[in-house]
């Protein structure tokens, strides 16, 4: 499970979980180390799989002991590492987020329970609001998103990221987190590999010759390669991969040739 993916696991979970379900993966310390993730006291409950009849049991600590009680067993004893609980930091991620797309109007608390507002970035056609709830996958989290905006300033487009679920709240379009982000380990940042603008809907502005469509989303493949480490040394076999995941990843559009790929690979790479 790589660093976005627990990401959006936990950030499904809404609160604490123990932190032993997801610690033996790579990313958690990655994701702990900068921040992202928090590990906040012991959980308050747990499954109890002791029994023939599995239920939720309270933490309690009694005797210098953790544990729980069940109604078969009596006290059921727990070490403390397994009950460490974890929970993603939001405020943080929030705050990456924005800084990457250098937004304006952020926030740094929820606007109601669940949902966030990132914040907005400018786009030809009107602002472009960035939230964030923790799924989209029934009427309730519409319900909760809808609540949260009402009183928001009314923006032409918008875009809805999510850990699960494919619901959109009306007008704004919905992007699930490992669809959009990669993670930089040595950074230790999330990053957007694509377009907002393009994905809440924003009409592409012609003006006197083409338009340049490959930098923007080839820009985001490149930097999604070199975060996971599987840049290629030799330019022609950089753009032989990039073409391969470009026509993977977008699969309805016209793929660049090999040749402008070629191109994109040096401009991308000097900085130009």
């Amino acid at each position: 499970m790589n660093a976005v993916d627990l990401f959006a696991t936990l950030l499904a979970q809404r609160g604490r979980v123990q932190s032993v379900e997801y610690s033996s993966f790579p990313a958690y310390d990655d994701l702990l180390k900068a921040g992202l993730v928090e590990e906040t006291g012991v959980v308050s409950s747990m499954m109890c799989n002791e029994c023939d009849h599995p239920h939720d049991a309270e933490i309690v600590y009694e005797g210098s002991q953790y544990g729980y009680y069940c109604p078969e067993f009596g006290f059921v004893s727990k070490p403390r590492s397994q009950l460490i609980a974890v929970q993603p930091n939001l405020g943080t991620f929030v705050s990456q987020i924005a800084d990457a797309l250098d937004c304006k109007r952020r926030r740094s608390s929820p606007l109601k329970n669940d949902t966030w507002r990132i914040g907005a970035i400018e786009s030809a056609a009107g602002d472009v609001v960035l939230y964030l709830h923790p799924s989209l996958q029934d009427a309730r989290d519409i319900r909760d998103v809808q609540a949260a905006i009402a009183s928001e300033v009314k923006s032409p487009f918008g875009v809805i990221l999510t850990s699960s679920g494919a619901l959109t709240a009306h007008p704004f379009v919905t992007a699930q987190l490992d669809d959009v982000l990669s993670f930089d380990i040595k950074a230790g940042k999330f990053s957007l590999f694509t377009d907002i603008r393009a994905i809440a809907g924003v009409p592409e502005q012609r003006s006197g010759g083409r338009p340049n469509g490959y930098r923007q989303p080839l820009t985001g493949l490149m930097a999604l390669r070199a975060s996971q480490g599987r840049t290629l040394l030799g330019r022609n076999e950089e753009a032989k991969a990039l073409q391969a995941e470009f026509a993977a990843k977008f699969p309805d559009e016209k793929c660049p040739s090999l040749s402008a790929v070629r191109r994109y690979v040096s401009e991308i790479k000097s900085g130009s």
